[in-house]
């Protein structure tokens, strides 16, 4: 599975950084819920989503903010294979990125 990750945080916990074309950036917060980040922590091997109340410690998201809407059942292979809908780099805070701490 492509296209996703965890930064400034352990290998399974952080702020999630999503891949468009060869651009990574961050995910905008305002749409993330649980089932989108189980499936994250399940692509990552990193057992089931625990939280997605990140503290500050994961950093502010730098440069490119996506503000894409997954829309996940929470059993999905891969975020990529959840529904989608890219709204493009819309305005969202670089301090309301997508954050989760996975189980592992």
């Amino acid at each position: 599975c492509p296209g996703g990750r965890l930064v400034n945080g352990t290998e399974c916990s952080g702020r999630v950084e999503i891949r468009h074309g060869d651009t990574w950036g961050s995910l905008c917060a305002s749409h993330w819920d649980l089932q989108d980040a189980n499936v994250l922590c399940h692509q990552l091997n990193c057992g089931y989503a625990e939280s997605i109340q990140g503290g500050a410690h994961f950093g502010e998201g730098r440069g490119t903010v996506w503000s894409d809407t997954f829309h996940c059942e929470g059993t999905e292979p891969c975020l990529w294979d959840c529904s989608r809908m890219a709204l493009g780099n819309l305005a969202c805070s670089p301090r309301d990125t997508a954050r989760v701490t996975c189980s592992v």
